[in-house]
């Protein structure tokens, strides 16, 4: 499953056969649940045009910070600076619970509603520029696509958001091109 900071950059879904279709997915109360209970926020009510709006000016800033971290850059100055006042807005406390035998420190956020999403999403970004390699985001190679990917490969070859969807698609439209060549150069032949 994608982080939720690569989940959030591809609710700006794009037809990856290349009809040419878009939809918002922020705008699609299912996925916006499902969404939100990955962001540990109760699904219902579901934010209104403030918070969804709060959530594509986030998914913009996150989309500049890893297009520029795929050219080898630092995100932008703004940008981490609007990752920083989301991570400030959805502040957490430390609380010791009872593990096993012993104890575990957790960390409990303090906020809750578009607050505590942003926080949570912005919190992935963050441990992305942290402790990951910024090297392994991608983008799909299929051009109708476009979804941002964090190559976990062990050789880092990924190339596609799903090998079932564009990895299969354009794997038959290359046999299907390369069938056309071969049946155009034996008629030129004949």
């Amino acid at each position: 499953m994608d982080p939720l900071w690569a989940e959030l950059i591809n609710s700006d879904w794009h037809d990856y056969r290349g009809g040419g279709g878009r939809e918002d997915r922020i705008e699609n109360p299912k996925w916006l649940s499902g969404f939100l209970m990955r962001c540990g926020v109760a699904s219902r009510p579901l934010p209104g045009p403030t918070g969804r709006e709060a959530l594509r000016r986030l998914r913009s800033v996150l989309r500049r910070s890893a297009t520029a971290l795929m050219a080898g850059k630092a995100p932008g100055r703004r940008d981490l600076g609007a990752i920083n006042r989301c991570l400030a807005d959805a502040p957490l406390t430390r609380r010791v619970a009872a593990e096993g035998e012993g104890f575990a420190v957790e960390l409990v956020p303090r906020v809750g509603g578009i607050a505590r999403v942003l926080g949570e999403v912005t919190g992935s970004f963050a441990q992305l520029l942290a402790t990951g390699d910024p090297a392994r985001i991608k983008i799909c190679a299929n051009t109708d696509c476009g979804w941002v990917v964090y190559d976990e490969s062990r050789n880092r070859t990924r190339r596609w958001c799903e090998s079932t969807g564009c990895g299969n698609l354009m794997k038959v439209r290359r046999y299907r091109q390369r069938h056309r060549r071969t049946t155009r150069a034996r008629r030129l032949q004949a």
